[in-house]
């Protein structure tokens, strides 16, 4: 219809060519348009694909060390791929992600695979003589598939890079420039780690070294390790026993506290900021000797000289350094010599109690 209405008038003609031009370069412009759109959605789809691969390795990674901390010193000391059958792994180096889910190290519902990394691989390795005291274990997850991209399978950087970023820093991959390592921002080793063939280009990895996974010195909860333990212990914590606390040698209290004062937990025990021990009755610190009243040292005063005898001998209580008693506590008169001409005067003995 259009090309019948230009064929009349050369004018007509020209004015129809021009709106033909007009018109491809409004489709062009369009495809073009629709084309970076689509592009830019796939991008976007891509990336949120890497995030979300990075984040569900992250939560096996901490599946992993939760493995390490149960089973570590089993995991030191095996001496074949099946020491760990009784708690179901088939091989104590390759625990499989239903075989942490079964144990509890995962919840039921994590799934065995994302896109577009797919599954992954878990391996432990062992470094130096073992078993033995200088034996380390380290731990390495690496995705099934490498991060390609679709028609040209060719490594993806933009999916690793994206992966790299949301992976908080623990993880690494296998770059095609340098094929023969696995590197990341805190790790790098030989491709692959392990006897084997190597992991290709693209393929995305997490590392858990020595530093992460060696067997502290200390006593951790639920520690099934022998209780002779050869080490000194810190605790910043209250220290609660379901038994008997025994100690072999002293144990010092190193907060005093003073007879009478307030106290909150019956029963407790302090020590004396003076001498002796305090056990908490009825919110007050009470002396922990036999009886009702405990000596606290004496004095004695002479109605002339004071705090002094005949011979200028001080004859202050020597837990006070004066004539008195320690705070809390009564001064009971034991002794009275009597009226005495000067300079002898009358002296007076005491006797402190709480």
């Amino acid at each position: 219809m259009l090309a019948g209405s230009c064929s009349f008038a050369v004018g007509r003609k020209r004015q129809c060519g021009i709106v033909l031009l007009q018109l491809v370069v409004a489709v062009l412009l369009a495809a073009l348009l629709a084309g970076w759109g689509t592009q830019t959605l796939v991008n976007k789809m891509n990336d949120a694909s890497a995030q979300a691969h990075a984040a569900w390795m992250l939560s096996l990674r901490k599946a992993v060390l939760s493995y390490v901390e149960v089973h570590g010193q089993a995991l030191l000391q095996a001496e074949h791929e099946g020491a760990l059958s009784d708690q179901g792994y088939a091989n104590w180096s390759e625990p499989r992600i239903a075989e942490l889910k079964a144990a509890g190290l995962l919840s039921p519902g994590f799934p065995e695979s994302v896109r577009q990394g797919g599954s992954a691989t878990v391996r432990l390795l062992r470094r130096g003589v073992c078993p033995g005291e200088d034996c380390r274990l380290e731990a390495f997850m690496h995705s099934e598939l490498p991060f390609l991209k679709k028609y040209t399978g060719v490594v993806d950087e933009q999916m690793v890079a994206q992966w790299l970023m949301a992976s908080q820093g623990w993880g690494g991959w296998v770059d095609g420039m340098r094929p023969t390592v696995v590197r990341g921002a805190a790790f790098e080793y030989p491709n692959p780690p392990w006897a084997g063939a190597p992991l290709p280009p693209g393929t995305v990895v997490m590392a858990l070294g020595s530093e992460y996974l060696h067997q502290p010195g200390f006593l951790r909860v639920r520690d099934t390790r022998d209780p002779d333990f050869q080490a000194d212990a810190t605790v910043q914590g209250t220290i609660q026993t379901g038994a008997d606390l025994r100690v072999q040698r002293y144990l010092y209290l190193n907060t005093p506290a003073e007879t009478g004062e307030p106290c909150e937990v019956e029963g407790a025990i302090s020590r004396e900021a003076q001498a002796g021990l305090l056990f908490c009755q009825d919110q007050l610190w009470r002396s922990f000797a036999g009886g009702s009243a405990r000596s606290l040292g004496g004095f004695s005063t002479n109605q002339w000289r004071g705090c002094q005898n005949s011979l200028g001998t001080s004859t202050a209580n020597p837990v006070t350094g004066s004539c008195s008693c320690p705070p809390f506590t009564r001064p009971v008169q034991i002794s009275d010599s009597g009226p005495h001409d000067y300079p002898e005067g009358r002296t007076l003995g005491f006797l402190c109690v709480d």
